[in-house]
């Protein structure tokens, strides 16, 4: 009987393998699965913030327009910036929300955000986000490259000069 070439076989198979090398081969799994985890969920996050962004842009652009659907584009509009900022308090991130229009001005829309002050409110949305996304990914960064061990604890602070 001719067996099988054993270089073929999956690694769980190879009887041959040193342990050091499973154990690094293990580990460097781990490590890859623990970062494209972390990565996922910050990724989903971003976009379904600018998906929510990019709707309430677009309930901003029939808002303005006025027309008879007008008073329920701005409560859509409403409810659109209610959700953005609910979502990133909930991220423990704070952006004040634009401000709403006076009942002595304007009784009908009393309860309505001014439309002039949302576009603004985007804008810091964006950047707020933008940042956040960006120190997610330097943590992420940080983090794979302690768990690699890249980084020798001495390289800290590369400025510091060792004790003599």
């Amino acid at each position: 009987m001719i067996q099988d070439n054993p270089a073929n076989w999956s690694h769980g198979f190879q009887g041959s393998e040193h342990p050091e090398t499973a154990r690094l081969r293990v580990e460097k799994d781990y490590i890859e699965r623990m970062v494209s985890l972390k990565r996922e969920t910050m990724d989903r996050t971003y976009a379904y913030l600018c998906g929510l962004l990019d709707k309430a842009k677009e309930e901003l652009g029939h808002a303005r327009s006025g027309g008879s659907s007008g008073d329920h584009r701005r409560q859509a509009l409403r409810q659109h910036v209610d959700e953005i900022a609910a979502y990133l308090q909930g991220n423990d991130l704070k952006v004040d929300l634009p401000p709403t229009y006076s009942a002595e001005t304007h009784p009908a829309l009393k309860t309505h955000y001014i439309l002039e002050e949302v576009p603004q409110f985007f804008g810091k949305v964006q950047c707020v986000l933008d940042q956040w996304y960006d120190s997610h990914l330097i943590a992420l960064y940080d983090e794979m490259v302690v768990l690699t061990r890249l980084k020798p604890k001495s390289a800290a602070n590369p400025m510091r000069q060792p004790a003599q």
